[in-house]
């Protein structure tokens, strides 16, 4: 079907064309610029072909795409090894590929351009043959994937890769948060509403920043709790499983699993998706970060944040968790809030509401 397809529109164009042509001899007579323009018109609607590579550990799968291209990949599995107990020890999983900027690819690659690898682990932009955590060696690899031609669209790098080219950065979104609180020392009949806006800097956390904008499209931290609060040091909530702090997950599958990186989506349950750090992003715990919470293990992000209020500069939380925006108005608030009355765990005794959140308009 496929040929069939554009093999009649050939046809039918071509006649058209034919029919408004002079004649000669009693021919039609098509103009070469003709057939280009069809040519080029049925290479733009057809479907590139699947491509199957194989190989194992003397050659590593990458790929580089130009301006115009994007990657749509249809599997990557990994056959890998590892020696232990005087056994051989075989296992068989999902690859992980990644662009260079950190950009995964479960189905369709988020940006256009750019370099993608196939790796079992992907750490602080390092992209690895072997499993960290198992020792597990890759051994064999199969990706099935094909290149789309026919788009054409803005790339979008970190400083400092593809250095040679002169493209734009990405844009930093902007949302508007509102609050309700009850200030130190007084009741509910006194509980205010106050504006916080926030810059979020995607080029430096893009997988956070994606997160964290789903999140609020999908309504989750409207009407949720600053749950821990800390004078001097931070609010914390996005807790809109339990508002205890035990709860929240990330908003789409970033390749990790509870913390574990190469794990299956379809085999994670999608309350352990967790979302990978990006903490090494030269973006310090000043006041007024916005910062994402997790476990005391890597990579075991999901829905939950906290800020750091004007008093506060936590910097022995660098490098370890994710800076990912910062306050541009409102900080004040943000401090007035840290200052007030909690009990046990940290829990304000009036509830700090988080009454919704707001994507500006660019």
């Amino acid at each position: 079907m496929r040929i069939i397809a554009p093999m009649m529109i050939l046809i039918m164009m071509t006649s058209t064309l034919a029919g408004c042509t002079s004649q000669t001899d009693g021919v039609n007579e098509i103009q070469e610029g003709d057939v280009e323009t069809i040519l080029s018109f049925i290479d733009e609607i057809q479907e590139p072909e699947w491509i199957n590579d194989r190989g194992n550990s003397s050659y590593e799968w990458q790929i580089s795409l130009s301006d115009n291209q994007w990657l749509e990949v249809y599997s990557a599995r990994l056959a890998l090894y590892h020696y232990h107990d005087n056994q051989d020890n075989y296992a068989s999983r999902d690859g992980i590929i990644v662009s260079d900027e950190g950009y995964y690819v479960s189905d369709k690659s988020p940006i256009f351009g750019g370099n993608y690898s196939l790796c079992v682990n992907y750490e602080d932009y390092i992209c690895y043959d072997y499993d960290r955590d198992t020792e597990y060696t890759m051994i064999e690899w199969t990706v099935i994937y094909r290149i789309h031609n026919n788009t054409s669209g803005v790339n979008y790098f970190f400083e400092g890769n593809n250095s040679n080219q002169n493209l734009d950065s990405i844009e930093n979104t902007n949302i508007t948060m509102e609050i309700s609180y009850v200030p130190n020392g007084m009741d509910e009949n006194s509980r205010t509403t106050v504006t916080i806006m926030i810059e979020l800097y995607s080029d430096d956390a893009p997988n956070h920043v994606d997160n964290f904008l789903t999140h609020i499209e999908n309504g989750n931290y409207n009407s949720t709790i600053f749950h821990r609060v800390i004078n001097n040091f931070m609010i914390q909530g996005g807790d809109f499983e339990f508002g205890t702090g035990y709860g929240g997950y990330a908003a789409n599958w970033y390749g990790y699993c509870n913390g574990q990186q190469g794990g299956i989506e379809n085999d994670c349950s999608f309350n352990d998706w967790t979302v990978p750090d990006e903490a090494n992003n030269g973006l310090s715990h000043t006041p007024g970060a916005l910062s994402m919470a997790k476990t005391s293990n890597p990579d075991t992000g999901g829905s939950q944040f906290f800020i750091v209020p004007s008093d506060s500069n936590p910097s022995h939380l660098n490098g370890v968790h994710t800076v990912f925006g910062y306050v541009t108005g409102g900080l004040d608030s943000i401090t007035d809030i840290s200052d007030v009355q909690t009990g046990d765990n940290d829990r304000p005794i009036h509830e700090v509401l988080i009454v919704n959140i707001l994507i500006n308009e660019s």
